[in-house]
């Protein structure tokens, strides 16, 4: 074979390459396109703010306080509508972190939060609190994902928290959920 040869199939071999380069880079930003992200970031954050309220008649036998939250903010719909996408648009949703605060129970040690009203929902936090007399808020920052949850229209939290059952007066407590979600349809 001649140099010449050789050289043209180098040639064809490295324009061949070149172009299945281009053509699966243009589908990853061709599909990259049609999603956006919507985090804290965004002009408008998923962030739901829900707060929980218990007195002694909540408590279980097995001594948690198990209760459903109340949404204090805009719910992921009203939020997903002020960026211009529903919950049929998710493609990927997470909770990037939750914090909890105690607003008016010293009595609190422990937190797990379900998406969802009961337990069968999937676990978006477990807290401990260093102190449970302290004012000082628990973060959990793992990372979990609620695609499912939030797709089925799942808005309310469910807790259970464990307290002192020898002294529970009437509690207040705040969970703060940083959603991360992507959405198709931009």
């Amino acid at each position: 074979m001649t140099s010449f040869a050789t050289s043209l199939i180098r040639a064809s071999v490295a324009l061949g390459l070149l172009a299945a380069g281009l053509v699966l880079t243009s589908c990853d930003l061709a599909s990259a396109g049609n999603t956006a992200i919507l985090s804290a970031n965004s002009t408008s954050p998923p962030t739901v703010r829900h707060r929980f309220e218990y007195t002694e008649d909540d408590v279980t036998e097995g001594g948690q306080v198990e209760v459903v939250s109340s949404i204090q903010s805009d719910d992921l719909d009203a939020i997903l509508a002020d960026n211009g996408f529903s919950r049929s648009d998710v493609v990927s949703a997470q909770v990037d972190s939750v914090r909890v605060e105690r607003l008016s129970t010293g009595t609190l040690s422990e937190a797990d939060l379900y998406l969802g009203t009961d337990a069968s929902g999937p676990v978006i936090a477990r807290v401990e609190f260093d102190d449970p007399e302290a004012d000082t808020p628990a973060r959990d920052n793992t990372s979990r994902t609620v695609t499912g949850a939030v797709k089925n229209g799942q808005k309310r939290v469910f807790a259970q928290f464990d307290v002192d059952a020898s002294d529970i007066p009437p509690s207040r407590v705040q969970a703060k959920v940083y959603y991360r979600l992507e959405v198709e349809g931009v």
